[in-house]
């Protein structure tokens, strides 16, 4: 349907500038202006919309069909086969939200591995933050409370990706070594070192103050 509408508009062009080329100046103007207008007309995001599948998506991995091998690979749990971010030919904006749903779920995931695998505690902060003040939270080994003298803090970049990760692409396509912060996570606990992963928006000083908040409460 999108690719019978595209034509349609290129074909309507092609007339329009065939005719163009016999017409005067005046003439070659007003077609000029015409197009333009119709060209303004176009809107070949709400064309695409027509064509594509509702945005609704799986809400877990299982519903996706996808698992982590023990390699840490996103593998489809039928076929074995690496993502496949072109599900459907020709919808890229679909695609792409799919794949952002799919992120989603990643960012999940990996949170459960920094506490079940790393054995990171999760905790908010501030840790004194009444209910209508702004919160956020961390990840941190248990000795972050008893040592923070040597406390290493992680903190991924901007843009989509949450604590723990690198890249989403990565986790994705590659593997979760590769995407994650946990091997760097196992590596700190094996030196050992206080650890805490957080989000690149967070002081890291602010992140001492309330682990150390954090030990007198436990005091």
């Amino acid at each position: 349907m999108l690719v019978y509408l595209v034509v349609s508009v290129l074909s309507t062009l092609w007339i329009t500038m065939a005719q163009n080329q016999l017409g005067g100046p005046e003439e070659k103007d007003k077609t000029s202006t015409a197009l333009k207008d119709l060209l303004s007309r176009i809107d070949l995001e709400e064309l695409m919309k027509k064509d594509e599948p509702p945005l609704k998506f799986p809400q877990t991995l299982d519903e996706f069909e996808y698992s982590f091998n023990e390699k840490g690979q996103l593998r489809h749990i039928k076929t074995g086969e690496p993502y496949v971010f072109n599900y459907h030919e020709d919808l890229h904006r679909w695609n792409q939200k799919r794949y952002e749903a799919l992120g989603e779920i990643i960012t999940h995931c990996v949170y459960e591995l920094l506490e079940n695998e790393c054995h990171l505690k999760k905790v908010h902060l501030p840790v004194d933050a009444t209910e209508d003040e702004p919160k956020s939270f961390i990840f941190m080994s248990e000795d972050a409370i008893t040592n923070p003298d040597k406390l290493m803090v992680l903190i991924h970049g901007s843009g989509v990706v949450r604590v723990g990760q690198w890249a989403r692409r990565l986790i994705i396509n590659e593997d979760l070594d590769s995407g994650t912060q946990i091997p760097f996570i196992k590596r700190a606990m094996d030196i050992p070192l206080a650890l805490a992963c957080c989000y690149f928006d967070i002081d890291p000083a602010k992140i001492y103050q309330n682990c150390c908040c954090v030990r007198e409460q436990k005091g």
